[in-house]
C-alpha cells in the first residue's frame, strides 16, 4: 500500500521538463567536484603529503593482569631464567604497586643475583607497607648480610623471628649472619632450628650448606648443596657454591662441572661465566676461558670480576697492552661496585682528637640512600636528624664511578667545644678495611652545609689485581703508571711479596 504523499510525488516528478532535470544534474556534479576539491585542499601542504591526516587511533587492548606477569615469574623462575623472572616481578608491581608479596620475592631474587643493595631497598619497601610482616624482615636480615653488615641482619633476623617464631628462612638466614660474624654455636644452634621447620626449604639446605662450607668441611658442604640441588636443581648460586667448595679442595674437575652447570642452568648469568672462565684459565684451557669472559663483559659491561679475570689470562700470555686495558677497568668497577654497595650516610658527633676507624659518638642525622638499576648512575638519599630539639634536613649525593660526594644540610647546630660532625659511608671501607669517612663537617651560623669531598681508592678488587696491573706496565718500562698501583696493593698489605718485589723493580 502506498502513501498518498509518495504517489503525489511520483506524479510531481513526471512532470519536470528534461531541460531542468539536466540542470539539476550538471549542479549536483559541480557540488560533488567542489566538496571533493576542498577536502584535498586541506589535506595536502605545499610540498605534498597529508597536512592534517586524522590520527590513527588503536585498537583498544587489555592491559595485562599483574597475575599473569606473576606467574611468568614463577615459571621462569623454576626455569632457572632468574633474570626473566625479576623483570616480571617487576612489572607486575608497575600495574599494582601495592603488592606487598611481590617485593619480597624480588628483595630475594635480587639478592641471589649480586644485587642486594637493590635487594636491600625492596625489603626496606616491604617493611615500608608491613612493618611487622616477619618475611620482609627475613629477606632484609638477608640482604645485610649479602651486602656484608651481618650484625645489621642478626638485628633483622631476631626482629623476623620474634613476629614469627616457624618461618624457617628467618632461622636460615640468621644462621647465615652468625657464621658470618664468627658465632659458629650460634649458627649451628639456628641452623638445626631451621631445618627442623623446613627440612625441604631450598634456602634452609643452602644455608646448612654454608655453615658447614664456613667451618671448613667442604666434603660435608658439597653434599649439602647436593641436597638444596633435589628441590631446585636450576639455582645457580647453588651450583656456583658447589663449585666454590670444590675450588677449595683442589678439586678443578669438580669445579668445572659445577660452574659448566651453572651455566648451563642460565646461559646468560655474568658472576658463573666469570668463575668458569676463572677456572678454565687456572686449569690452562686458555681458548675456552677468553670466550666465557667475553661474553660476560658483553652482557654486563660493569662487571669487574670478568675484567680481571681476563686480564690475568692476557698477562700469562704476555699480552701486556691488553692486560692493562682489562685490569685497568676490573679497579674501576670493582671499586664502583663496592661503592654502589652503600647503604647508608650516617653523621655523628666525635671528639675532635680521637676520630677512630669505626663511629663512636653520637648520631645526630642519617641518609638511606636508594640504588637505581642503573649500575653507574649516582646514589641519592634524603638526610634526617635525630637530635633532640633540631630539625635538620638535606640531602646528599654520592657519584659511584668517581668517587665524589656533595651534601646539603640545614638545621645542624655548631658542635660544642672539642666536638667535630663526621660522616660515615657504611659499609664501605678503605683498602686498609677501614670505615670510609667525609673530613669534618663544619656548619655556618646558621645551620647550613654545604660540603663535597671523594672517598679515593675503596676495598673491592683484588691485592693480585692491582700488582698485576703494576707488573705490566713495568714490564713495559712504564714504572711511573705502575707506582699508584703498587702502593694501593701494599696498603692492603704491605708485606704482599709480588707487590714489594714490583716496587723493589721499579726502584
Amino acid at each position: 500500500m502506498y502513501l498518498k504523499s509518495d504517489r503525489d510525488l511520483y506524479r510531481r516528478r513526471r512532470r519536470i521538463p528534461w531541460l531542468r532535470l539536466l540542470t539539476l544534474l550538471a549542479l549536483v556534479g559541480v557540488g560533488v567536484y567542489v566538496v571533493n576539491t576542498v577536502r584535498d585542499i586541506m589535506q595536502e601542504r605545499p610540498g605534498g603529503g597529508p597536512a592534517y591526516a586524522p590520527t590513527p587511533i588503536p585498537s583498544p587492548t587489555p592491559t595485562p593482569s599483574p597475575a599473569i606477569y606473576v606467574a611468568r615469574a614463577e615459571d621462569a623462575y623454576w626455569a632457572g631464567d632468574v633474570e626473566t623472572a625479576i623483570d616480571a616481578y617487576q612489572r607486575a608491581l608497575d600495574i599494582e604497586p601495592n603488592q606487598f608479596d611481590l617485593y619480597v620475592a624480588l628483595s630475594r631474587l635480587l639478592t641471589f643475583q649480586s644485587e642486594p643493595e637493590r635487594g636491600l631497598d625492596m625489603a626496606r619497601e616491604a617493611l615500608r607497607r608491613q612493618p611487622e610482616n616477619a618475611r620482609a624482615w627475613a629477606v632484609l636480615c638477608l640482604a645485610y648480610d649479602w651486602i656484608g653488615m651481618p650484625l645489621e641482619a642478626v638485628s633483622a633476623c631476631q626482629k623476623a623471628i620474634s613476629f614469627d617464631p616457624t618461618l624457617p628462612e628467618a632461622y636460615a638466614y640468621l644462621a647465615e649472619a652468625y657464621i658470618d660474624t664468627g658465632n659458629w654455636y650460634a649458627a649451628n644452634s639456628t641452623i638445626a632450628t631451621a631445618v627442623e621447620l623446613g627440612e625441604n626449604n631450598v634456602d634452609v639446605l643452602r644455608n646448612r650448606a654454608y655453615v658447614l662450607e664456613t667451618q671448613g668441611n667442604y666434603y660435608g658442604a658439597i653434599s649439602a648443596y647436593r641436597e638444596a640441588l633435589v628441590v631446585h636443581d636450576k639455582l645457580v648460586h647453588l651450583h656456583m657454591a658447589i663449585g666454590r667448595n670444590a675450588n677449595a679442595l683442589g678439586n678443578w674437575t669438580l669445579a668445572v662441572q659445577a660452574y659448566t652447570d651453572a651455566v648451563e642452568a642460565d646461559p646468560n648469568h655474568v658472576p658463573a661465566l666469570a668463575r668458569l672462565g676463572l677456572v678454565l684459565l687456572l686449569t690452562g684451557d686458555y681458548n675456552k676461558a677468553e670466550a666465557n669472559l667475553t661474553k660476560a663483559i658483553k652482557l654486563d659491561p660493569t662487571f669487574g670480576d670478568a675484567y680481571a679475570h681476563l686480564g690475568t689470562l692476557y698477562f700469562q700470555q704476555r699480552n701486556y697492552e691488553d692486560a692493562i686495558e682489562n685490569l685497568k677497568l676490573a679497579v674501576r668497577y670493582g671499586e664502583a661496585r663496592s661503592r654502589r654497595r652503600t647503604v647508608s650516610l650516617v653523621i655523628t658527633m666525635e671528639d675532635t682528637n680521637a676520630v677512630d676507624a669505626e663511629p663512636g659518638g653520637t648520631e645526630v642525622a642519617r641518609a638511606e640512600f636508594a640504588h637505581p638499576s642503573d649500575f653507574e648512575a649516582p646514589l641519592r638519599g634524603m638526610i634526617a636528624g635525630h637530635m633532640v630539639g633540631t630539625d635538620i634536613t638535606g640531602h646528599v649525593r654520592f657519584d659511584v664511578m668517581s668517587g665524589r660526594y656533595a651534601m646539603e644540610m640545614e638545621g645542624l647546630p655548631p658542635a660544642p667545644a672539642g666536638k667535630i660532625y663526621v660522616g660515615w659511608f657504611l659499609p664501605l671501607r678503605s683498602l686498609e678495611r677501614q670505615l670510609v669517612r667525609t673530613e669534618a663537617i663544619f656548619p655556618a651560623p646558621n645551620g647550613r652545609v654545604q660540603a663535597s669531598g671523594d672517598t679515593g681508592r675503596v676495598g673491592g678488587p683484588t691485592i693480585e689485581t692491582y700488582y698485576t696491573l703494576a707488573l705490566s706496565y713495568y714490564l713495559l718500562d712504564q714504572c711511573s703508571e705502575a707506582m699508584p698501583y703498587i702502593d694501593a696493593a701494599l696498603r692492603i698489605d704491605p708485606e704482599d711479596a709480588n707487590a714489594l718485589q714490583t716496587r723493589q723493580l721499579c726502584r
